[in-house]
């Protein structure tokens, strides 16, 4: 890699970390706003909608813009919507305003990965693609692993959830200035090909893409519909709060540490994390495609586990199917930008409006919570997992 290749790629590591905090901190938020809002598990699952639905709504503008203007413009676009959202969410009062404020920040996410996934191809050897873009979304998993202690150090604090995004706010801007003063490899000759709505029609009838896209949106929807959750699990299910009580009691070490519910969250995306900077030699071991059948059926099986376990069976359940899910995302999205040789951007777009299945998924489950409780409501992600497996052992792809 040139010296310039590698400064930009740990600058998308630093965005994609930033991401991670705004955007998996959903998981603690959404009972933080129940509770003040006094909202219904269904309205209070429609955060994560307002999150993740831009995925549904810019995500092919974006790759068609990322084919036309090149990846630079795009990933810079989105780095200030993220950011002027987040200093939104510091002054808005109201729970609509706050789902409009999400709304802007998920689209500022939904433009930086469509534009950065293809943009890491371009950083290093194509060989190199499955490991690299497993490393970068991994900085993705240890932002949302500090999502929760930093929202349990303020609540220990007695501050406010809106300084959260004041901070997020600042780290926008950083990257922001970073990103601008970054030069960015030269685009493909087949971009400009790629620059037509009809690609995304072409792409659509192409039974490759479609199975894929439907695998990552239900491998993000049983991700995001699993960890939206957690918490409300463990109150419903065990009867913890995911405030800590007592904390005066405790020692300082143990004062700044989350309830066991809100630190399973951080756990889950905590250990996707590693799972994902640990996953190269496994992946250059079994290969993609047999890492890809293994963990699907892992984070399944975790799943149940946390379903039917006692209290602290659920936790390690829940965390350990956080581990497991650390690939399945990379490894069907690469998969599936290396079966095709041209319109990538336009496949990276497509591909990430999948991710929209985050923004259906946790409503849905919610809504089966109000109604038939919560852990008949978490068969729904475990469907969705179920589906990812079926595609690890029946899909198509190429891998090698």
């Amino acid at each position: 890699m040139a010296g310039g290749n590698i400064r930009l790629l740990w600058i998308m590591f630093a965005s994609y970390f930033t991401f991670g905090i705004v955007l998996n901190v959903v998981g603690v938020m959404i009972p933080v706003l129940i509770r003040q809002y006094h909202l219904s598990l269904f309205a209070g699952g429609l955060l994560a909608f307002a999150l993740y639905i831009p995925f549904g709504v810019c995500s092919i503008p974006a790759g068609l813009a990322a084919d036309h203007l090149g990846a630079k413009p795009v990933v810079l676009a989105g780095l200030l919507m993220m950011a002027v959202g987040c200093a939104a969410m510091m002054w808005v009062n109201g729970y609509l305003p706050i789902i409009v404020a999400a709304f802007v920040i998920g689209s500022g996410i939904a433009l930086l990965e469509t534009a950065g996934n293809p943009l890491i191809e371009r950083l290093d050897r194509r060989e190199n693609y499955h490991r690299n873009l497993t490393l970068t979304i991994g900085f993705c998993g240890i932002g949302a692993f500090a999502g929760p202690f930093c929202l349990s150090a303020l609540q220990t604090h007695g501050k406010p959830w809106q300084w959260l995004y004041a901070g997020y706010a600042v780290l926008c801007g950083v990257l922001m200035a970073l990103v601008a003063l970054s030069a960015f490899p030269e685009r493909g000759a087949a971009a400009a090909e790629s620059l037509r709505p009809r690609e995304v029609a072409r792409l659509l009838s192409h039974p490759i893409a479609v199975t894929y896209f439907l695998a990552i949106f239900f491998y993000v929807g049983a991700e995001v519909g699993t960890a939206s959750w957690i918490v409300r699990f463990f109150q419903q299910i065990h009867g913890l709060s995911e405030i800590r009580t007592g904390g005066a009691a405790l020692n300082p070490l143990m004062r700044f540490l989350p309830a066991l519910p809100a630190l399973t969250v951080s756990l889950f995306w905590g250990l996707q994390g590693v799972g994902r900077l640990t996953s190269g030699p496994g992946i250059h071991r079994l290969g993609a495609r047999k890492l890809l059948r293994l963990y699907a059926l892992a984070a399944s099986a975790c799943l149940l586990l946390a379903m039917f376990g006692s209290v602290h069976v659920t936790a390690f359940g829940f965390a350990a199917c956080g581990f497991f899910t650390s690939v399945l995302f990379t490894l069907l999205f690469s998969g599936a930008i290396h079966t095709f040789m041209e319109s990538k951007g336009t496949l990276s777009g497509l591909l990430v409006t999948a991710s929209i299945g985050g923004g259906v998924i946790p409503p849905l489950v919610g809504l089966t919570a109000d109604h038939f409780g919560i852990r008949v409501a978490m068969t729904v992600p475990l469907l969705c997992f179920l589906y990812v497996l079926a595609i690890a052992f029946a899909g198509r792809a190429e891998y090698e």
